[in-house]
């Protein structure tokens, strides 16, 4: 099969959608999620790989560094997700959804996908709700699995490795910030306590990112808060948390303590 030379702004998108997703030591060829997006955009699964390492050389967040030869629709689609994601967004969503491949795709035959059709149809009253309530989910579980591969998939503040315990706990409540709703800066991995407490402004972590309990916590909670190594943020593998969000939760944390 030939390689096209040109990638489209809908195959970045893609290419990023699964990047964000994806540890840096699993971006290779090898990769069965990249052999299977690979197969569907018609090129190669090197290709795609090296695609993906390209744009890590626009990720700020990891000591690591792609290839310097990165596209201007490249660089594009990256400013483009964290001005607004909906864009990646929608990859993902379309990712995730059973698409059968034609057997007879070709280089020349490939388009990029239709994202933009990419809707959830209801039959019934109601079905407006319904879709915000679908893009919610969908949002929050792609936000999810881009923190917990942040973090190793372990706790930030126990250690804790098991997915069924961890939460992507956003730092701004994904109610309150559009725009930063899947900004992985926005998000830490957090156990289910360490999560319910952060988010009702119970504990906060500081400037060192040690965390900061609520004087007003009783002394059983306060003991199982307190149940941790060091009570620092184990810093993840890239997308820092950020420090302005961080300080808008640290106000709101002294507001409800004073």
């Amino acid at each position: 099969m030939a390689e096209r030379q040109n990638w489209s702004t809908d195959e970045v998108r893609h290419a990023l959608a699964l990047y964000l997703r994806t540890d840096f030591g699993r971006l290779h060829r090898r990769n069965p999620d990249i052999v299977d997006l690979a197969k569907y955009l018609g090129r190669t699964p090197g290709a795609l790989a090296l695609k993906l390492v390209n744009l890590a050389a626009l990720d700020t967040s990891i000591p690591q560094r792609g290839m310097s030869n990165v596209s201007k629709i490249d660089k594009q689609v990256w400013a483009d997700f964290l001005a607004d994601p909906d864009g990646v967004l929608k990859a993902y969503q379309y990712q995730t959804l059973q698409f059968p491949l034609s057997g007879n795709t070709t280089a020349q035959q490939y388009q990029a996908p239709g994202m933009a059709d990419v809707t959830v149809e209801y039959n019934h009253a109601g079905a407006s709700e319904k879709r915000v309530e679908t893009t919610q989910r969908i949002g929050q579980e792609f936000f999810r699995k881009i923190i917990l591969t942040s973090y190793r998939e372990r706790c930030a503040v126990t250690g804790i490795e098991d997915k069924r315990l961890l939460n992507a706990s956003h730092i701004v409540a994904w109610k309150d910030d559009l725009q930063n709703r899947i900004n992985p800066t926005n998000g830490i991995c957090l156990n289910a306590l360490h999560d319910r407490a952060f988010d009702r402004h119970l504990i906060t972590f500081d400037e060192d990112y040690c965390m900061k309990i609520a004087p007003h916590v009783p002394v059983v909670a306060r003991r199982e808060l307190e149940r941790v190594e060091t009570g620092r943020l184990e810093l993840p593998k890239r997308f820092m948390p950020d420090q302005r969000f961080l300080e808008k939760h640290r106000r709101e944390f002294f507001e409800l303590v004073q």
